[in-house]
Order: structure tokens, then C-alpha cells, then sequence
């Protein structure tokens, strides 16, 4: 039993390290191929964000911006003079109304979906403002930290798509800022406000953007954040293994005493009371099932059951459901005759060789000389399926669940049963009327 026991073990735990290196593998591939998340700047919500146009008017230029919205775009036309040294028209999106504005740095990167007609090249220059507590104001909107990154030469139309790692803190802002030297790091994990401008002194004359969308592209889960959990996930499996392997070698270190005698092992497994009662019978009256004294009787003697048997043995444990239900709305007799069929119903469906058993109340027990594993489960597929068939008492309609199990070459039948219990307990926790397999 402890050779079938441990290759068992191993088998499980490469059952599992392989599954989990399936999941390692999958969400790599997810984060890798999918996992994507964007965040669009566009007409649709343009409004509900407050996109603006600007200009180099408050700079004393002469450029007049002038933005107006399409079914599916934001155009801007742009009358740009050369009065400004640096003249520009351009859209601004405000993504806040105060200082808590939106993290951008989970993005890795930026597309421009646009067509742009004018003289001279087509520069855009894209700005985030971004918000830092202790050193910006909302008095002061140029107190917030402003990143830049210029796209020259922009195709007539179609998208272009930029990392985010091209974006620096603005130059002319550290000058006008005097920033210190430590202070001067990009940062867009609050940003307020997003600029998209264009124009230059050798680009005088009318221009015509359609933007359609800004989007930042990026995952739902960085990798290296992904990598992080897979590590924490493997070490916690890890530590469980081991914790649980500390745990068998210590019971089994606890373990001192030989076997008990047969007779002594069948009683402390069926949880048997130590005072038998004179005369006890070996069958239920009720329903004329064995109780645990004629399965015990049979244990010993008449099935001639062996601590070493190599013969496959299946238990089956059986609860009726809701049958507290059935005494308490129709009274116990009723209860009874539900027992007395339930009984006659599984006799008739099982072999000779199988035997079964009144565990207690509407609990019972099958035990399966010669039979596996499937053969068990389908015999227990079977049971639960007539009982839709059969015709029961009062017109009631019963179903039962089902714990199944197979006993170990050399395995104790009391931890078989416990077993089985604790399968059926998971049927009943999954609805009832159906079959678990331990």
C-alpha cells in the first residue's frame, strides 16, 4: 500500500508541475499576443473630456485656430502666421478638473490616426501635462511637469504609432521651471491635460487636420509585473508542497505501532461503538440492507477480506436528498416506505457479488467485490439515473448524491469509506443529484 501510495504522490505532483508550466506558458503568450488595453482620445469622447483648440494668440502670435467636430473627427483649420517665432494651432484634451488626473504610464505606446493637409512638412508635437503633488499648483497650470516628443514629416493620412519611451520631460520647461537636476525625470502617471500641435515658421499658411483618434496602446498586465505573480505563484505552490510533504513524514513518524488485528482495524474503521449489544442481527429491519455489523460480519468472514487483497474493491456512498423534507411535510412512514423502495430499487440493479449497506438515517453504503474505478462510477451513474424513473411513494420525486472510491491493494476500508464520504460531501455542496469521484 505505501508503494501504491507514494507512486501515486509522484504522479500527482508531475500532474501538477506540468499543469502549471501549461499556465506559465499560457499567460506568457496571453500577455504577449493579447492582454492589450487602449485608451482613446477621440470625437467620442471629446465632449465629455473637453477638447479645446489652441493657438499662439496668448503668446501675442496672430494664428487663429478653429476646431469644429464631424460625425467620426475633430477638425481643426489653421490660419498660421508667422508673428509668433514659433507659431502654432493644435488641440488640447483636459482630462481632469483638478489635480487627480489619469496614470499614463502603463501605456507603452501612442497612435495618431489623422490626415493633414498644408504647405511646408507636417510636424506634430504631442505634450502631456502631468500633475505632481508638492510641486504643482492648479493656480499655476505650467507648474505641471510637461513631456514632449515631436513627429516630423507626418504622412497626408494614416496612423502612426510611437513608443512611449520617446517622450522627455520638455527642455524649455526645466529653463523656464529651473528644475533641479533630480526633479527632472519624465513622468505621465498623472496626467491633466494632452497636447497635439502643429506647425513652424517654415509651415506659414492654411492648414486642415482631421484627427480622428489619439490612442494609448498597452496591457492589461506589464510583463514584468506578470513575471512577479508566476514567481509568487510558484513559491507559494512550493512552500504548500513542502509544508504538506513536512506534514505525512511527521504523521508517519507519529506512526508507531504496528497493525491492529483484523477484527480491531474493521471496528475502529466503520467507527463501530466498543459495546456490542447482545443478539444484534446483521441486517436492517427496515429495509432489509446489512447494517455495520453484517458489514463487518462480511468483512471478516464471509467475503473473505484481506488487509494484502490484490482485488480491486469499490465503495459507493449514497445520501437521499432533502430527505428530512420528506418526514417533516409527509410524516415518517412515508420516509419509510421512500427507504424500503430506494432499497428494493438498488437491489434489483446491482450484482450478487455487491453488497448494500444502511450506513444510517438515509445513508447508505454499496460495496463492489472485483470492480474498478470507471466500473464504480457507472454503476453509480446508473442508480442515480433510475431513481428518476422509479415511482415512489405519494408521487415524490427523489434523487440522491454520490461519493465514490476504490480501496487500495492493502489499503484500510475505513479510510476508503472516509473517502467516499468526503466526495459525496463535495456532490451535495454541487447541487445534489449527481456523482463525485475520490
Amino acid at each position: 500500500m505505501e508503494q501504491m501510495t507514494h507512486s501515486a504522490r509522484v504522479g500527482y505532483a508531475i500532474a501538477f508541475v506540468v499543469g502549471l508550466i501549461v499556465l506559465t506558458i499560457a499567460l506568457l503568450l496571453w500577455q504577449h499576443f493579447g492582454m492589450d488595453t487602449v485608451l482613446e482620445l477621440s470625437v467620442a469622447n471629446g465632449r465629455q473630456l473637453g477638447v479645446t483648440a489652441l493657438d499662439d494668440r496668448p503668446q501675442q502670435g496672430e494664428s487663429v485656430a478653429k476646431l469644429t467636430r464631424s460625425a467620426d473627427a475633430l477638425v481643426l483649420d489653421c490660419d498660421l502666421r508667422p508673428t509668433f517665432r514659433l507659431p502654432y494651432c493644435g488641440y488640447q484634451f483636459s482630462l481632469s478638473r483638478d489635480d487627480k488626473g489619469i496614470d499614463l504610464s502603463k501605456f507603452d505606446a501612442i497612435s495618431f490616426d489623422l490626415d493633414y493637409q498644408g504647405p511646408g512638412k507636417h510636424l506634430l508635437r504631442f505634450f502631456l501635462h502631468d500633475f505632481e503633488p508638492g510641486r504643482s499648483t492648479l493656480q499655476d497650470f505650467m507648474s505641471q511637469k510637461i513631456s514632449e516628443v515631436h513627429i516630423f514629416d507626418f504622412p497626408r493620412q494614416g496612423t502612426v504609432k510611437i513608443p512611449v519611451t520617446l517622450l522627455r520631460t520638455a527642455p524649455w520647461w526645466i529653463d523656464i521651471r529651473n528644475t533641479p537636476l533630480l526633479n527632472n525625470e519624465m513622468r505621465i502617471d498623472n496626467v491633466t491635460a494632452v497636447d497635439l500641435l502643429i506647425g513652424a515658421p517654415e509651415t506659414i499658411g492654411q492648414h486642415h487636420v482631421t484627427l480622428r483618434s489619439i490612442k494609448f496602446h498597452g496591457k492589461l498586465i506589464r510583463q514584468n509585473n506578470l513575471l512577479l505573480i508566476l514567481v509568487a505563484i510558484w513559491i507559494v505552490c512550493a512552500l504548500a508542497w513542502l509544508a504538506n510533504a513536512v506534514m505525512r513524514y511527521r504523521a508517519q513518524l507519529r506512526s508507531t505501532s504496528s497493525r491492529l488485528a483484523l477484527l480491531s482495524q474493521v471496528n475502529s474503521a466503520l467507527e463501530l461503538e466498543t459495546r456490542e449489544l447482545a443478539g444484534q442481527v446483521y441486517f436492517d429491519s427496515l429495509t432489509g440492507a446489512l447494517n455495520r455489523e453484517g458489514l463487518r460480519d462480511g468483512l471478516i468472514n464471509k467475503w473473505q477480506y484481506k488487509g494484502s487483497h490484490s482485488e480491486p474493491m469499490a465503495v459507493l456512498f449514497i445520501d437521499l436528498d432533502h430527505f428530512k423534507r420528506v418526514n417533516d411535510t409527509h410524516g415518517h412512514a412515508t420516509g419509510d416506505e421512500v427507504l424500503r423502495t430506494f432499497a428494493v430499487s438498488v437491489q434489483r440493479d446491482i450484482r450478487t457479488t455487491d453488497k448494500l449497506v444502511r450506513w444510517g438515517g438515509e445513508e447508505f453504503l454499496i460495496i463492489c467485490l472485483g470492480t474498478d474505478g470507471v466500473a464504480a462510477q457507472g454503476l453509480a451513474e446508473k442508480l442515480r439515473v433510475a431513481m428518476q424513473g422509479q415511482v415512489w411513494p405519494g408521487g415524490l420525486q427523489m434523487t440522491a448524491s454520490f461519493g465514490v472510491t476504490t480501496l487500495q491493494a492493502g489499503e484500510d476500508i475505513g479510510e476508503a469509506i472516509k473517502r467516499a464520504d468526503g466526495a459525496l460531501y463535495r456532490a451535495k455542496a454541487s447541487g445534489r443529484n449527481c456523482v463525485q469521484s475520490a
